[in-house]
């Protein structure tokens, strides 16, 4: 199983980033988390549409607005005999007039399903399982765990410390947490939010037992250092994603800083 980060950044993006997106991919599936603004940039949509899986945490434009371009490329590259095979996307079902916007899209060649707690999907080699987190009142979000033998990678998506202990028991001993690290403790924010702290974020990883944290969703101004350090006050094994940083699971963990890649125990 193979991670890139496609965008990052939140509620919008800076030259060189996107918001949130993350391709996961390997012999016989391919699944995009979210699909934020600008992400589609770092995407292969010649080559990689075809019988793409995507998959949306949680209706906020931040997470979901890109997916417009894939339905329209979608439209367009099969008219041109380019892909044979529809886009698959998963939607969580509120807001409602959200997804029938999505869903009444006629320029696209996709096939939609709805997303819902304690769901269990299998893709190709890929087993998906959501759960339902504490984000906002107008939508529903859920963290997505995805697991290929004995490799998984759990997303957390947007979500309030208040899930702590779910989140932490559905991510339990997962190889890569990658976790949203919204808000900086030393800013004051208050223990229970909308968004998690890189310090939270750092708990959480610990409370789970996972092998390695990477944080994401970030304010485009902020130093990303000052995340990065705040999470490792709590859990040493953490990195920064960045767009077009590659994990592989399958492999130790090392950072090739020429090719932008991690490879993954």
């Amino acid at each position: 199983m193979k991670l890139t980060i496609l965008g990052t950044m939140s509620p919008y993006s800076k030259p060189n980033s996107a918001c949130p997106a993350y391709l996961i991919e390997t012999d016989k599936a391919r699944i995009l988390l979210d699909c934020g603004s600008g992400s589609h940039r770092f995407f292969d949509m010649q080559n990689k549409l075809e019988g793409l899986n995507i998959v949306i945490s949680h209706l906020h434009r931040d997470h979901y607005n890109d997916l417009f371009n894939y339905q329209y490329s979608s439209f367009v590259l099969h008219r041109q005999n380019k892909i044979s095979k529809p886009i698959n996307i998963y939607l969580p079902t509120l807001p409602q007039q959200i997804v029938q916007d999505i869903k009444q899209e006629c320029h696209a060649f996709c096939c939609y399903y709805p997303i819902s707690q304690h769901q269990e999907l299998e893709i190709g080699d890929l087993k998906i399982n959501f759960m339902k987190t504490e984000h906002s009142r107008e939508v529903d979000t859920y963290a997505i765990k995805i697991t290929e033998g004995d490799q998984v990678l759990t997303y957390t998506a947007d979500m309030s410390f208040s899930a702590k202990d779910k989140i932490s028991e559905f991510a339990k001993n997962s190889n890569i947490l990658l976790c949203e690290a919204s808000l900086l403790q030393n800013y004051g924010f208050p223990e229970i939010n909308s968004h998690l702290t890189a310090k939270q974020a750092g708990i959480i990883a610990k409370q789970a037992n996972v092998d390695k944290l990477i944080l994401t969703h970030f304010w485009p101004e902020e130093d990303l250092e000052n995340y990065l350090r705040e999470a490792k006050s709590v859990f040493g094994n953490t990195i920064i994603a960045k767009e077009n940083m590659i994990v592989d699971l399958n492999k130790k963990m090392e950072f090739f800083k020429n090719e932008n890649r991690f490879l993954c125990r």
